[in-house]
């Protein structure tokens, strides 16, 4: 397995940018990438399990929302699967828009 060279932080607070939100996050990338991703669903859905094991959250389901502030609002239901002590899963789910489409050919 080889170790990636890079990072990018997931920072995020409970409550939203909107009433309608549970938590907030914002997701920078390091250069050459663009600097802010909109919305991050693995990223999403780490800071799930974060959150329900650490007992931050009292509930496995919430809304997340990400990219307020830079103009591309997302938003997604969030369920942590299992016990704080032993999650099994965790599903992050919403709506999509399709920006780019591709052909890859080796």
């Amino acid at each position: 397995m080889r170790e990636a060279d890079f990072s990018s932080p997931h920072l995020f607070c409970l409550g939203g940018a909107t009433p309608e939100g549970d938590t907030f996050a914002r997701h920078l990338s390091p250069p050459p990438d663009v600097f802010e991703d909109p919305f991050t669903g693995s990223a999403t859905g780490g800071m799930a399990a974060y959150l329900w094991r650490y007992g931050l959250i009292d509930q496995p389901r919430f809304t997340a929302q990400q990219g307020h502030w830079i103009g591309r609002p997302g938003v997604a239901s969030v369920e942590v699967i299992g016990p704080r002590t032993d999650i099994e899963t965790v599903k992050v789910g919403g709506e999509a828009v399709l920006i780019l489409r591709g052909e890859f050919i080796l």
